[in-house]
């Protein structure tokens, strides 16, 4: 049950000061986890594709966040 939860959470780190390290943490943590995707602003995008190649968890991102076009 606990995992059929997790695939369905999309683990998110949307602040704009994000570091590296973070964002390596966050893939870690959504790998162990098995959550759905991980959750980013799109300069993130490359690593955490790069980071979670192996895995089952997606990469999502957004556009415009959080003021919005």
């Amino acid at each position: 049950m606990t995992k059929q939860i997790a695939r369905m959470i999309d683990h998110t780190l949307l602040k704009p000061d994000a570091v590296t390290s973070e964002i390596e943490a966050l893939c870690k943590e959504a790998r162990v986890y098995d959550f759905a995707s991980v959750c980013v602003n799109p300069c993130w995008v490359k690593l955490c594709a790069e980071l979670l190649k192996d895995s089952e968890v997606k990469v999502c991102t957004v556009i415009g966040f959080p003021l919005g076009a």
